[in-house]
């Protein structure tokens, strides 16, 4: 069953947001960090990343677009966004570059005036009921033949499927469900039909994956 917009915003208050960073898998970080590597990001690009969290991607990002590249980061937790500017005072030199908006990506048209190279959104999608709307809102941000990169989780097919309970059992505590996993396949989907060199690449029994593509 879907949860709704209200009970995804209570998962991630409290000690979600205190304790994210070490609850994520290690195998996860590996998989994000795979796919900023293998895109085409570079040296003083613009990045706008939706569900930006606590700032996991970040490091990966920075290390692509280097000090004269910028990242805009979004997302309606402000616990989680303060878990990122903790980390951003620690790091101060290394995150000078980095904007913080706190504010629902389903909604989000219009409140910014620039355009980026790239819009970027990990492990956001699948737990997003409007899920449509946000990915529509993250391409309005991108210059024509800029990149989008979107990694989620997915439903594993064929034999595979048999693996589906467990991987959702882990997700549940994030806000992930059967419905959210399923909408990946209709993502990857508008991603094929809208955007140009769509290229993606699955991982861990293949229920998880990235996937990168550019603006028409």
């Amino acid at each position: 069953m879907a949860m709704e917009s209200k009970e995804i915003k209570e998962i991630y208050a409290g000690k979600v947001a205190e304790k994210f960073d070490l609850l994520m898998p290690l195998s996860f970080t590996r998989f994000k960090k795979l796919a900023f590597e293998d895109s085409s990001l570079k040296n003083g690009d613009r990045v706008l990343v939706f569900c930006c969290g606590t700032g996991l991607d970040f490091p990966h990002i920075l290390k692509k677009v280097g000090p004269d590249g910028k990242i805009v980061g979004v997302d309606f937790s402000s616990e989680m966004l303060n878990q990122a500017k903790a980390k951003g005072k620690a790091k101060r030199e290394k995150w000078r570059n980095i904007e913080l908006i706190e504010a629902d990506i389903t909604k989000f048209q219009g409140e910014l005036d620039q355009i980026f190279d790239v819009g970027v959104c990990t492990l956001g999608m699948s737990i997003i009921p409007e899920y449509i709307s946000a990915y529509q809102n993250l391409l309005s941000y991108v210059k024509k033949q800029g990149d989008i990169i979107i990694s989620d989780m997915q439903l594993a097919p064929g034999w595979l499927a048999c693996l589906n309970p467990f991987t959702l059992f882990l997700a549940k505590k994030y806000g992930g469900t059967y419905e959210g996993h399923k909408n990946s396949m209709e993502l990857y989907s508008l991603m094929q039909k809208g955007l140009t060199d769509v290229r993606k690449k699955e991982f861990f029994f293949k229920s998880y994956f990235y996937c990168t593509g550019k603006i028409r």
